[in-house]
């Protein structure tokens, strides 16, 4: 008998969610609906829409409600006030009811027109199928760091990710499931979907610019959401600290014992005595060691404010008002995450 991880879909007519969080995207709303609409027609599958509107306050609303009109199944999710991507994405997990779930920004960055490639792969039998860019279109501070962050966390995960992605991909009922189960606080969805491991491939493209408006994300979130990731799946950090603790503990304990030993040389009479100035050297080591102290504890402290919203446990976000497609309806109630 063969045993081989990515056996092929066997249903004729799956059903595959679409989830995709925005916040103030409401003049980008016509060109997003109309394009997942092209992307998804003619497709072997049942299509359902699951839009969380992440606190928007530019009347996306009322547009969001009125685009998806065009489809046949949709759910629409309005949290309470802003919480961020990641609590958006987990909030549109828990009302998917597809056997596989698409994840997608508003922005338009991440190409919908690749949607039916990332159904092929599935339907081949792969259970996550990740975006990988070959490319992206910013410039400048924001490329470098998002380049340097790629190569970074790449290294310092083992890897636990394709490199250069980030959520644009398909998942599994059976990986959504293992997300659900997952009651993490500091979440970052883009390795934690590939890190349950099953069946993996990627599908390469290159990322475009925003099709309308401003980036969303600013300087501070986006050091916030790296900080995030690579706090979640790394502890090399607080290996960093232990290394470099030994190592200036051994230059130390060397010097204090040549200093010893030349002092020693001196009260015996084999050694001149001599005239240490020195001011330079000790003050350069104190501000040195200081620093590197200072850093050892702040990243101590990033560990530590994690866990401390980890026993917390707020819950992620707080769903307002949901509307579906099957019967319209008001919910008010908060998901643990």
């Amino acid at each position: 008998m063969s045993l081989d991880a990515t056996k092929p879909i066997a249903q004729e007519r799956p059903l595959v969610s679409i989830v995709i969080p925005m916040l103030n995207e409401r003049n980008g709303l016509r060109p997003l609906f109309d394009r997942v609409a092209q992307a998804i027609k003619d497709t072997p599958v049942e299509w359902e829409l699951v839009i969380v509107d992440d606190g928007s306050t530019d009347g996306s609303r009322d547009v969001i409600a009125k685009e998806l009109s065009r489809f046949s199944r949709w759910r629409l999710v309005f949290l309470s006030r802003n919480f961020g991507q990641q609590p958006a994405y987990r909030a549109g997990l828990e009302y998917a009811r597809g056997d596989a779930v698409i994840f997608l920004d508003a922005d338009l960055q991440d190409p919908p027109e690749l949607i039916p490639e990332l159904l092929a792969k599935w339907r081949e039998g792969y259970k996550v199928v990740t975006g990988s860019r070959t490319g992206r279109e910013e410039h400048g501070l924001r490329r470098l760091l998002f380049d340097s962050f790629h190569q970074l966390f790449h290294r310092m995960t083992g890897r636990v990710m394709p490199i250069d992605s980030g959520m644009f991909s398909l998942v599994d009922r059976v990986v959504v499931n293992q997300l659900l189960a997952a009651r993490e606080t500091n979440l970052f969805l883009p390795a934690l979907k590939c890190w349950y491991g099953f069946s993996q491939t990627t599908i390469s493209y290159a990322r475009k610019d925003r099709a309308v408006g401003e980036p969303k994300q600013s300087f501070r979130k986006l050091f916030r959401y790296a900080f995030d990731g690579l706090f979640s799946f790394s502890d090399l950090p607080l290996q960093w600290i232990a290394v470099v603790g030994a190592v200036i503990s051994v230059i130390s304990f060397g010097y204090a014992g040549f200093l010893i030993l030349v002092r020693l040389l001196q009260l015996a009479g084999y050694l001149a005595s001599l005239d240490v100035k020195g001011f330079t050297t000790l003050a350069v080591a104190i501000f040195c060691l200081s620093g590197i102290q200072l850093l050892s504890l702040g990243i101590v402290g990033q560990y530590l404010a994690r866990i401390y919203r980890e026993i917390k446990s707020r819950p992620l976000y707080v769903v307002e008002t949901v509307l579906t497609s099957d019967e319209p309806r008001r919910i008010q109630e908060s998901r643990p995450g």
